[in-house]
Formats: C-alpha cells, structure tokens, sequence
C-alpha cells in the first residue's frame, strides 16, 4: 500500500498544521507591529504638522537664537524601546519629510537631533545588555546616553549647518558661539524625549505589548536586556 504522505514528498498533517499555525501567528504579530509603528509614526508627524504652541511647542530665544522644546522625540524613543533602533530611524524619517515640506533647514537640523538622540540612547542599551541596573539606573543611563550624543554632535552639527543654510546671520565665528549657547537645551531636549518615552514605554499594558511582541516586554521595569526585574534599585 502506496502511503498517503511520503516522507519525501510531503509534511504529514500534524506537521503541516503547526507549521500553518505558526506562520499564521507570525503574521498575526507582524501585523500588530506594523500597525504599533504607523501610530507612532502617525503621532510625530500630526505634532509637527499640527503643532499646539506654547503646549506642544515652547519657542525660546537663548541669546536671541531661535529655539523650540517639543514633545515629537518622546513617541520616538517608545518605538526605539519597543520595536528596535530600526524602526525608529524610520520615524524619524518620516519626521523629516512632514517638516522638510514647509522648511527644508528645520527638517535637516531636526532629524539630525533626534537621530543623535536615539544613537545615544540604542548605544546605552547596547552597552548595559545583560545588566541589571533596574529602572532607575536604566532610565539614568539612557538620559545621561542621550545628552552627551545630542549635546555634543548638535554642537558640532549647528557649527556647520548653521553658515551653510543661514549665511547672511552666522559666520563660522558666530555659529560657534551659536552653538555652545544650544549645548544645554539639547541636554534639556534629549532629557525630556527620554523621560518621556521611557515613562511612557512602561505604561503600556502587559498584553498589548505582549501581544506585539515588544522588546523588552512593556508594562512593567525592566533591564537593559529586557527581563522583567522587581521595582526598586
């Protein structure tokens, strides 16, 4: 007798059907995680599009120099936290291109901020994985990350870009002095983003962020290599 599933030709039923199921529940999360990133996405590019000043936006002017603390880096480090470096240089990607529509210099000066932000904060992780430092220690060591990466590349960044889009204003002398004037509101920037993202990474609901399979898993303090710890130091 000719059997029905060779070893050969064919996966036998049971083995097919797990196979299907996995698959299916893979496509399941993938979706979920497709649909976590465009709310995200979403939200940056409505708080630049549609910003709410002085609530959304607080236009300050450091020695006269125009400046503005926002909240659009924040929904970018949750989806740093929850779906990886990747995806969230994509976000910001799409930042870029809901600014740069209206005003190509901000969008540069913009996306290269919070670029380094998350460059700060993707490296702190790399760097503690595998150690607990618990909540706190966690959060302190990506603001302390994300400070130093905004603060001194911003520095660097704003003496270049600054004569290059503004030449009638700065001079290579005056934007030097331009930018060691903004190194302590990008501090202030890079805090507020990960202070934000962090406190509100952790308030998303265990199964939500299970079900989507964030990493490290959401609803909870966790450490740098995504095992849930108990509160406290």
């Amino acid at each position: 007798m000719i059997p029905l599933y060779p070893a050969t030709s064919a996966a036998p039923p049971r083995e097919m059907t797990t196979r299907m199921s996995r698959l299916s529940s893979e496509a399941r999360t993938q979706s979920k995680r497709v649909a976590l990133l465009a709310v995200f996405a979403s939200m940056v590019v409505a708080l630049e599009v549609f910003p709410l000043p002085p609530f959304t936006d607080i236009k300050v002017y450091p020695a006269g120099i125009p400046f503005t603390v926002d909240w659009t880096g924040i929904p970018i480090i949750v989806v740093l936290l929850g779906l990886g470096t990747s995806d969230a240089f994509f976000v910001v990607g799409a930042m870029a291109v809901a600014i740069a529509y209206r005003n190509v210099p901000g969008a540069v000066f913009k996306t290269v901020a919070e670029a380094l932000t998350v460059l700060g904060v993707a490296a702190a992780r790399l760097a503690t994985s595998g150690h607990r430092l618990g909540p706190r220690g966690e959060l302190l060591s990506y603001t302390v990350a994300a400070m130093l990466s905004r603060g001194v590349g911003m520095f660097f960044a704003n003496i270049v870009l600054l004569p290059v889009f503004y030449p009638v204003f700065y001079t290579p002398e005056t934007a030097l002095a331009a930018s060691l004037v903004l190194v302590p509101w990008n501090f202030l920037q890079a805090a507020i983003n990960v202070f934000g993202g962090v406190l509100l990474f952790r308030a998303v609901p265990s199964s939500l962020a299970m079900q989507a399979e964030l990493v490290p898993p959401g609803g909870g303090p966790t450490d740098s290599g995504g095992e849930t710890v108990p509160d406290g130091d």
